[in-house]
């Protein structure tokens, strides 16, 4: 009796295998470009945040340090609703700037201000409708995750549950810059700074959830030969 191995993993067994090992193969490789997506933001934001601001005008551009001027409309502002900072809660202030010769209107990170004891506080955001000049950085924050369709207040200062220009924009009679301008810290009429992150996940993250698919399609690769691999007997 002579025994010898045969491949012989069965149709069921291939073509779970084939599914799945080119499933976790490009699930891998889409992760390293999310990570090498993400590293090129970072690398934008950093060369950004490090030059020289320009005059703001229809040409500018996400990450752009900027300085521009106007008249902030105190009566329009929005409250972003449950922004942590150290610990508390409280509400990030868009203050809505009027640029001469312009009809749209660009709004203005203030930055954040902690909440009343009661929810139904308002904190003292009053600013003023004097001419300004401001420098800062421009963003474009995404919807995120929301769970009902009504994210805005009725009166004003409205209070927001997201920082979506889209909805955002529909509160407004003007239209709105594409952009937000976080104001810098040194601006006479900021609040408490909360520091600009240009990505919510590092690329080394991204790089490690690719190990951990390029690790299961190797496993499985050694499953299906292991499991395929079966002793066949001969008689001698």
């Amino acid at each position: 009796m002579i025994k010898q191995k045969s491949f012989n993993p069965g149709i069921k067994v291939t073509i779970f295998f084939i599914f799945f090992s080119i499933l976790f193969f490009f699930l891998g490789l889409w992760q390293i470009e999310r990570g090498q997506n993400k590293q090129e933001v970072i690398d934008l934001f950093d060369s950004s945040i490090k030059a020289k601001p320009s005059i703001f005008n229809k040409d500018s551009y996400k990450w752009q340090r900027v300085y521009t001027n106007g008249s902030f409309d105190e009566s329009q502002q929005i409250l972003i609703d449950n922004v942590i900072y150290r610990g508390r809660v409280g509400f990030k202030v868009f203050t809505p700037l009027r640029i001469q010769n312009d009809a749209r209107l660009l709004l203005v990170d203030r930055g954040w201000i902690a909440k009343g004891s009661l929810r139904e506080d308002i904190p003292d955001i009053s600013i003023g409708n004097s001419f300004n000049e401001l420098s800062g950085l421009l963003v474009q924050p995404e919807l995120g995750f929301v769970l009902s369709d009504d994210l805005i207040s009725e009166l004003w200062p409205k209070i927001s549950q997201t920082q979506s220009l889209d909805y955002l924009a529909k509160a407004y009679n003007n239209e709105l810059y594409p952009f937000i301008l976080v104001a810098e810290p040194t601006y006479k009429d900021s609040l408490t700074y909360m520091e600009v992150i240009p990505t919510n996940m590092l690329p080394v993250k991204h790089y490690g959830y690719a190990l951990q698919w390029f690790t299961m399609f190797f496993v499985l690769c050694g499953m299906y030969i292991y499991f395929g691999l079966k002793n066949k007997t001969y008689e001698k």
